[in-house]
């Protein structure tokens, strides 16, 4: 019921918008063609007199260059070039000024004036003129003294007024003088089309409000009583007065309306016993959300007890050299002359200071750039045997100051292992590895290394020594930079913690991995797995890490 007489009488609105578009659509579209006369009428006429400017002004020039007086050529061409153009634009203007009183006739059944055609036919002569007079005025040179100077300029305005027979001065001139009498007649018919076009928008627009208005008061008695009674039960829940039920009975849009806000409120009744229960549950998952964060807190508490040990280890760390260096420096350069020996003997413990001190340096930079993404990696392809068998030595050498024996295993069968890898970083990665076989085996033990195939068509280098091993609780944390497992302090009191998390960085910027299986008291194995140069991960030469 209120549906309808709603959608009735939002069609008599709709209705009457559209009539009033129409009407305005109607009177716009006649007023911009009067307006655009209009514009026409006073661009051509500016045209015109440009035109009849230039010209002139072409005039003066040739005279003066019939006398030899300043006649720069610059401004000839420029005065032709403003005519050309003058000409195009004067040719545009009058072709749209006839499309436009064609579509005028043939609408409101208005005849065209006659110099609207002629206009047209006079830019084409204008052309002509023009090209004419560009041709003359490149061949006129000054006069020579005793020349006759009436018959040159008679031929000369002569090229200057006429086209194809015709007196194109008196053309031009009556086309001025028709469209200053034409621009004031154009700009009254706009005016005229404006007030038609108002007097028919506020009638309209009278009109639909005054319908408008009717309809409102209509449908306005219609919607008051319904309202009230919903505007009521809304007021009662708002109290919380979820048992009010709004009266029905009206058997229209309202009455629907008011059962379903009653199946709402029981629905709601259902909702506030639920709710309940759901904010129980919520304080417990609060409580027990809370306590995670609690843990959560301690474990943060322990992360930053680790960063300031890390600072201090770092401070040790770079400070023992340092403090040796100086201590060293000073000893040489208190009390009198020594002899040269005592002397160098300072400076090889200084230089092994900073040798030391450089190492940590390097460690430090090396994390900072893994950390930053910029550590480079330059592959190319290696025979993996070789790499494993000269770091070998080199860790023996190592190993006699400790009385430590590295023994390379025999290589595996099948060929070389050829790999795409930074040889240097590997070698660095494999060195780091066996310092600490080295370093933390007891005197007279022995640590083995050799590489080997892997089962995915992966190369493996194993490293396995004889010494304290590692704890099982602590082996996750390996990796984890400056942590030192209990074992490995008590065995030396020297050492920062970072090598292994700067070989895993490597392995990990070729592809691969290292892992480690440790027993206390009996010995770890390190395995370095790196993609063979034939595995679809391998490192391209071109690829950095």
């Amino acid at each position: 019921m209120y549906r309808a007489r709603l959608s009735l009488a939002f069609a008599a609105l709709v209705a009457l918008v559209c009539i009033q578009a129409a009407f305005v659509y109607w009177g716009t579209h006649r007023v911009n063609d009067y307006a655009q006369h209009s514009r026409l009428a006073s661009d051509i006429l500016s045209e015109l007199l440009d035109l009849s400017a230039n010209k002139q002004r072409l005039r003066v020039w040739a005279t003066q260059r019939l006398m030899n007086a300043n006649a720069v050529p610059e401004v000839r061409e420029r005065l032709l070039e403003r005519m050309h153009e003058g000409a195009a634009a004067l040719a545009e203007l009058a072709r749209r000024d006839l499309a436009l009183w064609n579509e005028l006739a043939h609408r409101e059944g208005m005849s065209m004036p006659q110099e609207v055609p002629q206009l047209v036919g006079m830019t084409e002569l204008l052309e002509d003129n023009i090209r004419a007079v560009e041709a003359r005025l490149a061949q006129l040179q000054p006069l020579e003294p005793g020349a006759d100077f009436p018959a040159v300029w008679e031929e000369l305005n002569a090229t200057f007024d006429m086209a194809r027979g015709l007196d194109l001065r008196e053309l031009i001139n009556g086309a001025i003088e028709r469209q200053r009498s034409a621009v004031p007649v154009a700009r009254a018919a706009t005016e005229r089309g404006l007030d038609v076009l108002r007097q028919q928008a506020i009638t309209l627009v009278i009109v639909t409000l005054a319908v408008a208005a009717l309809l409102a008061l209509h449908l306005n008695r219609r919607l008051q009583r319904p309202l009230d009674r919903l505007l009521a039960g809304t007021r009662a829940l708002q109290a919380g007065a979820l048992d009010h039920r709004v009266a029905t009975g009206s058997k229209d849009e309202f009455d629907r309306v008011a059962q379903h806000f009653n199946a709402m409120a029981a629905e709601l009744q259902q909702h506030r016993a639920h709710a309940d229960a759901a904010r129980r549950e919520l304080e417990d998952a609060v409580e027990a959300r809370t306590h995670e964060l609690s843990v959560a807190h301690e474990t943060l508490q322990r992360v930053d007890q680790r960063r300031r040990q890390l600072f201090a280890d770092l401070g040790h760390e770079l400070r023992t050299p340092a403090t040796a260096i100086r201590g060293e420096a000073e000893i040489a350069m208190r009390g009198g002359d020594r002899p040269a020996q005592e002397y160098r003997q300072t400076l090889e413990r200084i230089v092994g200071g900073v040798d030391q001190l450089t190492k940590v340096i390097h460690d430090l930079l090396l994390i900072a750039r893994t950390e930053a993404d910029q550590l480079v990696i330059r592959p190319r392809r290696l025979d993996l045997q070789a790499l494993v068998t000269d770091a070998a030595e080199q860790a023996a050498a190592l190993g006699g100051l400790h009385g430590v024996t590295v023994e390379p295993l025999p290589p595996a069968p099948g060929g070389p292992l050829v790999v795409n890898a930074d040889a240097d970083r590997l070698r660095q990665a494999l060195m780091i590895v066996l310092d600490n076989a080295v370093r933390y085996s007891q005197r007279g033990g022995t640590v083995r290394v050799g590489c080997q195939p892997g089962p995915d068509g992966e190369a493996q280098v194993l490293v396995r020594d004889e010494g304290i091993g590692i704890e099982a609780e602590e082996l996750p944390a390996v990796f984890q930079r400056f942590v030192r497992g209990q074992r490995a302090r008590a065995h030396r009191a020297d050492g920062t913690g970072i090598g292994l998390s700067i070989a895993q960085s490597i392995v990990h910027a070729h592809h691969g991995r290292i892992d480690i299986d440790s027993q206390p008291g009996v010995g770890t194995v390190v395995q370095i797995t790196v993609p063979s140069a034939s595995h679809p991960e391998t490192l391209s030469p071109e690829e950095t890490a």
